[in-house]
């Protein structure tokens, strides 16, 4: 059995590209030990299947070494409840969310008392959190790992300004009319 030392993130939802990006820097396993990772079943089967190296070399991702007592937890949204959040937002937020997604985002909103975060590249994420005033619960992975003495640089999707610009758009477009339904 692994041991995991929870020091900074208690509840932590990543994205597919987050996991795939920490797996490129090399430090995927440093995060796990210290972070309490919740992924969705689609990110585990379905987008996070393997990652590339400089060299363009390709690494599967054996996931039977980190789910369960490996220190990641992975969680389901039953299809209807998946449905339920879509049809929640207008069609041009739902076009653009992805399953993974779609499945992290719904699990957040249905556990919102949990101090859950949820960490991605893609603004939608940012904006829907925005869009339903949830920006609190958005992290990017440049604050992550500066909250564990891990800093370095990051591209510009996976830092603050980035979640923070689309957060705010999020939170805009609501103002006007667009978004949550």
């Amino acid at each position: 059995m692994r041991s995991r030392t929870v020091t900074n993130f208690r509840l932590l939802l990543l994205d597919a590209n987050v996991v795939i990006y920490l797996f490129e820097l090399g430090i995927w396993e440093s995060v796990i030990k210290r972070c309490e990772i919740h992924l969705a079943r689609s990110i585990v089967e379905d987008e996070a299947l393997f990652w590339e190296d400089d060299a363009g070399q390709r690494h599967c991702i054996d996931w039977s070494k980190y789910t369960g007592k490996g220190g990641v937890d992975v969680f389901d949204v039953s299809v209807s409840e998946l449905q339920g959040f879509r049809s929640s937002f207008d069609k041009i937020y739902f076009e653009k969310l992805d399953l993974g997604e779609t499945e992290s985002l719904a699990y957040l909103v249905q556990n919102e008392d949990e101090d859950f975060r949820i960490s991605s590249a893609d603004k939608i994420i940012y904006r829907v959190l925005g869009n339903i005033g949830l920006g609190d619960k958005g992290i990017s992975l440049e604050e992550i790992l500066a909250k564990l003495g891990m800093k370095r640089p990051v591209l510009r999707e996976h830092c603050k300004k980035y979640r923070e610009e689309w957060t705010r758009k999020g939170f805009e477009e609501r103002l006007h009319g667009f978004g949550k339904k």
